[in-house]
């Protein structure tokens, strides 16, 4: 009798124990599917949404300095896109050489998609000609331009030109007619010298360089020169405010400050000199990288609160995409050496 009673108590409590077990079982699944449900991150929803990056906050370097027009656009463009992104962009300022010291660290990453930067023109097709760099154009994945720099021809407000075609037929009698250059040597020099070029150089325009867009202003409006080549930026007080009137833009976009100006194309030019904001990475960036922020940077130029901060910058919008980017850096790597070459003869 005693030994059935024994045998009764230890089956009671083995099933006991088994059920208890089942419940927290049980309760431990109920808790985890509302965890997933409260926002988080289950292998399941991982594995639909096809993408894990970025796990972390990204840095990205610009190579110019706090508070110049570069650092500003990006500041201003990161504070959008991060809501795209999910994640956080801690923006550095690696500034030196024109640009190219933040390109050369750029190039030395581990290219995980968590460095990029900005990989705009200037210090990729135009700044390895006059100096030795760290790298080349093809030590760069090129994700994608998002905003343009636009350039154009102006002239004071009452100079008896009225328009580009009687500008150019005064510099076809007048040759050798001086410009206020804000970036000697750099893209508004290889412009003109293209423009000058397609007219076989009978204008011979004449750069004067000058240390910064508010020097080249003042000998602008002072009468020292007969024109400018300069962006929208500098540009835009003295066109609203009536002291300068734009004659051409040299760009692939006309300007919203002078939307009746007609382009470079437009009047018949087979080239443009257009500079991008444009974000890249090390060579050799996973396309998951590159589709998670093709994505991010079309949503941000679309979206109403970054169109609103760009218009304030008179910083026209565009996308392009990486591979055609990246062609264009090349071609105009080979442009502008060319100029260069010719420049420095």
């Amino acid at each position: 009798m005693q030994k059935i009673i024994k045998f009764l108590a230890v089956a009671f409590l083995v099933l006991f124990l088994a059920a208890c077990g089942s419940e927290e079982t049980q309760s431990g699944n109920e808790n985890g599917n509302n965890e997933a449900s409260n926002g988080g991150a289950s292998e399941e929803e991982a594995t639909e949404s096809g993408s894990s990056y970025p796990e972390g906050p990204v840095t990205f370097y610009v190579q110019y300095s706090a508070g110049g027009a570069t650092d500003l656009a990006y500041r201003q463009f990161f504070a959008v896109a991060e809501k795209y992104l999910g994640e956080t962009v801690v923006v550095e300022n690696v500034t030196g050489g024109g640009g190219t010291v933040g390109l050369s660290e750029l190039a030395r990453r581990e290219a995980d998609g968590y460095t990029l930067g900005n990989t705009s023109l200037q210090p990729l097709t135009i700044t390895p000609h006059n100096q030795t760099v760290a790298y080349t154009v093809d030590d760069f994945t090129y994700i994608g331009g998002w905003g343009k720099y636009l350039y154009g021809i102006a002239v004071k407000a009452d100079a008896p030109y009225a328009d580009y075609a009687e500008f150019l037929e005064a510099s076809r009698e007048n040759p050798g007619m001086a410009y206020s250059d804000s970036g000697p040597g750099g893209i508004t020099t290889l412009g003109m010298m293209m423009l000058d070029q397609a007219e076989d150089n009978v204008p011979s325009w004449k750069s004067i360089g000058f240390d910064g867009g508010g020097e080249a202003m003042s000998a602008l409006l002072g009468g020292h020169t007969a024109f400018g080549i300069n962006n929208p930026g500098a540009y835009k007080g003295a066109i609203e405010n009536g002291d300068l009137r734009l004659l051409l833009s040299l760009s692939d976009a006309r300007w919203e400050l002078s939307p009746d100006t007609p382009t470079a194309r437009e009047v018949g030019y087979d080239f443009d000199i257009t500079s991008w904001l444009a974000i890249g990475g090390p060579k050799g960036l996973p396309d998951e990288v590159i589709e998670v922020w093709s994505d991010v940077i079309q949503k941000t130029i679309a979206d109403p609160e970054f169109i609103e901060v760009a218009e304030n910058m008179d910083l026209p919008l565009d996308w392009m995409a990486g591979d055609e980017y990246g062609e264009v850096v090349k071609e105009m790597y080979d442009v502008y050496g060319e100029l260069i070459e010719q420049l420095n003869q």
